[in-house]
Formats: structure tokens, C-alpha cells, sequence
């Protein structure tokens, strides 16, 4: 399943993350590759930007907030190292995080003991 450029452009969490990056960053943080990266990465999960996002946060009752689903953040986290290791560069998987850091995700490392 491939998921199109325009289908990750127009999603609103694209929107919101394009949106963030230029409000702390101006607009030469949103760069040439950044949709085709995110597009990659959306084809190898077989979820859009908006699907990933919503998997992540649960609104609450009153639809106001969001409550992170720390399960489903810790296996984007791993599909994402394992993006990593597919297209052997940090720099893209950087970029998927950045998206997910820009819809209120954080994606703290594991701590290891």
C-alpha cells in the first residue's frame, strides 16, 4: 500500500507540523524532502500522517485534550528505528520524529539500567 504525497501533504498533521516548524524555526526548516521522507515512511507502517497521530492520542471525554497512548508511541518508536536501519540514514529518521515531536509526541529514548 502506498500512500501519496498529496495524501501526506494535505493531512492536517503534516499541516500542524509544517505549521510548528516555521513558527520556531522559519521557513528554512521546512526543507525539499521533508513530505517525500514522512510519504516513505507512512508507505512502510501503512497508516497516513493523520492515522499515525490519531493511534498515538486518545481525546478525552470532553474532546478538549489528549491522553498520549504511550503502547502505540513505543511501536512507532521501534518502526521508526527500524526506518533507520532500512534506509541507513538518521537524518530521515530524524525527520519522522521531528513530525511526531510537532503533533505533541515526544519521543523520549528508552533509558537503559
Amino acid at each position: 500500500m502506498g500512500i501519496g504525497i498529496e495524501e501526506v501533504r494535505n493531512s492536517e498533521s503534516t499541516r500542524r507540523w509544517f505549521s510548528s516548524l516555521l513558527d520556531l524555526w522559519g521557513p528554512s526548516a521546512v526543507r525539499p524532502g521533508l513530505v517525500e521522507t514522512l510519504a516513505r515512511f507512512c508507505t512502510v507502517v501503512e497508516k497516513t500522517p493523520d492515522e499515525i497521530i490519531d493511534e498515538c492520542l486518545r481525546a478525552t471525554t470532553g474532546g478538549d485534550t489528549f491522553v498520549l497512548r504511550t503502547r502505540a508511541r513505543k511501536q512507532f518508536m521501534d518502526q521508526i528505528d527500524q526506518f533507520e536501519n532500512q534506509t541507513a540514514s538518521r537524518d530521515e529518521a530524524n525527520v519522522v520524529r521531528s513530525f511526531f515531536i510537532h503533533n505533541g509526541i515526544a519521543m523520549n529514548p528508552s533509558i537503559l539500567v
